[in-house]
């Protein structure tokens, strides 16, 4: 079977290094100890009698999100029971596996990802499948889906396991993983600043809850909270003395006290934008002042806007220059002092 492009580039990511390179080894159990660890502990099973598995595992966490790939060269019986802590998104990068995920069984294959969640029993077959594994702990989940359909008692998130990466869903977050390998290989990225990855797993997750179905979004009730321009204006004052941290959407609508669309819509109402697009607003103006500000010490463009979470340079001049009418370069030459 051919290898679907978006697999490949993700095999190549620049987190798979020497440096997360975990388990280079053929004994069964020392493979099943060590992605175990990773894991959690599960029963890993060879047809026949052998005890030799040759298996290579690269393993690159920060924060909630850790990307993973695995190869198994042969075919091996994986029973976890329920993951119990955490979600997978399992991309095979060739072959193929059986799926038994909470009563569905279906074929995986490089079109097919497998999206488990922590609640269901699973069972799975992989049959010389190499797998890119994204792992995403449960509590980011459903934090996540809690702050964007309000905070009304529900049951455990659990999504369709049967993920189709051709999908609208599967284009838009392909390219993120892709992005994410980048971002995991180098302490140093610009997403590695906690404003940026932030925003960045916040956009990962939106685009599993909001493009694949799950019990989350399908159970999801509008809020009934205060009028709008009570919370905004809250969020409002919130965000001028906390622009320089990290925020979301989920983040605001936590602190508002509504669902995350509740709050959408009020600044829509407002504002003419939506809440982040406010801070970004704000943010910029803060970019300005320092770009033209007076301080004694040297500045850089760059430098000022990694400062306040604008890691992609080129939107940012853009967005900077249909805000102020100038580029970001030309307010530095005129600064003050």
């Amino acid at each position: 079977m051919e290898h679907l492009p978006a697999a490949n580039v993700l095999v190549g990511a620049a987190c798979f290094n020497s440096d997360t390179l975990l388990l280079e080894s053929g004994d069964l159990n020392e493979v099943r100890e060590c992605v175990g660890s990773v894991f959690k502990p599960h029963k890993l099973a060879l047809p026949g009698a052998s005890h030799q598995l040759p298996s290579r595992m690269y393993h690159a966490r920060h924060g909630s999100l850790s990307l993973n790939l695995l190869h198994y060269d042969g075919d091996v019986t994986i029973d976890p029971e329920r993951l119990d802590s955490f979600f997978l998104l399992q991309i095979p990068v060739s072959g193929g596996a059986e799926i038994e995920c909470g009563g569905r069984r279906f074929d995986s294959s490089p079109t097919v990802a497998s999206l488990v969640s922590p609640t269901l029993p699973l069972r799975m077959r992989w049959i010389r499948c190499p797998q890119v594994v994204l792992r995403i702990e449960r509590e980011a989940i459903e934090r996540h889906c809690s702050r964007h359909f309000g905070t009304e008692e529900r049951g455990a998130v659990e999504f369709e396991p049967a993920f189709e990466l051709a999908s609208p869903s599967g284009m838009c977050l392909l390219p993120l993983l892709s992005v994410l390998g980048n971002a995991l290989s180098d302490p140093a990225h610009p997403l590695r600043h906690p404003l940026a990855y932030e925003q960045f797993e916040s956009t990962l997750l939106n685009a599993l809850v909001y493009g694949q179905p799950n019990t989350a979004r399908s159970g999801a009730r509008p809020s009934r909270g205060p009028l709008a321009p009570f919370y905004v204006k809250r969020v409002e004052e919130y965000v001028r003395l906390h622009v320089h941290e990290p925020l979301t959407i989920e983040r605001l609508a936590e602190f508002a006290g509504v669902s995350a669309s509740t709050l959408f819509s009020g600044f829509r109402n407002c504002h003419g934008v939506s809440p982040m697009a406010w801070v970004r607003q704000l943010r910029l103006e803060r970019v300005r002042d320092e770009l033209r500000g007076a301080a004694a010490e040297p500045v850089s463009v760059t430098d000022v806007a990694l400062k306040w979470g604008f890691a992609h340079l080129g939107r940012f001049a853009m967005e900077y220059k249909r805000m102020f009418g100038e580029s970001p370069s030309v307010s530095l030459r005129n600064r003050s002092g």
